[in-house]
């Protein structure tokens, strides 16, 4: 086999390894989704309060862009959240974080609830 050939193939199969981990890091992000019936910003402050009652410490608030960030105490991940007017009333919040957030989104849609 000719050397530059097998570099060629070497790089190649490097290459196909970053994406197939950029891919699996991708994968395991923690996210969800929530319909809730209230306007963009009364919908962004019951999910900041959701959050607080699970841990959670508000580190940034954007009421103009509908948009918070928060960190989870225990494992100082971060949990982002977005409010999106959907229909008239209807907001889709939506929430992704660090794989290590992932037990406060999951608990996230009762929290909000209650």
């Amino acid at each position: 086999m000719v050397p530059a050939m097998s570099a060629g193939i070497v790089a190649i199969i490097v290459g196909t390894a970053v994406v197939a981990l950029i891919i699996t890091w991708w994968r395991r992000r923690a996210r969800a989704a929530v319909l809730v019936a209230a306007e963009p910003e009364a919908a962004l402050w019951s999910s900041a309060a959701a959050l607080r009652r699970l841990g959670a410490r508000i580190t940034r608030y954007d009421g103009e862009n509908g948009t918070l960030e928060a960190r989870v105490d225990t494992s100082s991940a971060v949990v982002r959240v977005r409010a999106d007017a959907e229909d008239d009333g209807t907001t889709r919040v939506r929430l992704e974080g660090d794989p290590r957030a992932g037990g406060v989104i999951r608990r996230f849609r009762d929290t909000l609830s209650a």
